[in-house]
């Protein structure tokens, strides 16, 4: 009897800490995922300024080269 008393306390444990592991990874696993698309938005957005700022000199050059020759 007391065999399988201690059988279905370690069953519950064990299943409380299954549980328990399962959503600690589905939140870590969310976590995650937000800071990944963050860190995918800020590295477009970075992308996006240096290809602005590239186009911005590109013109200016042009602007000086015109000016020059005018």
């Amino acid at each position: 009897m007391y065999v399988i008393a201690a059988y279905c306390a370690v069953m519950t444990l064990v299943r409380f800490m299954r549980q328990r592991r399962n959503a600690l990874t589905s939140q870590l696993r969310k976590a995650f995922d937000e800071e990944h698309q963050r860190a995918v938005e800020a590295m477009k957005k970075q992308k996006r300024r240096d290809e602005e700022a590239k186009r911005q000199t590109a013109f200016e050059q042009l602007l000086e080269k015109s000016r020059d020759a005018a």
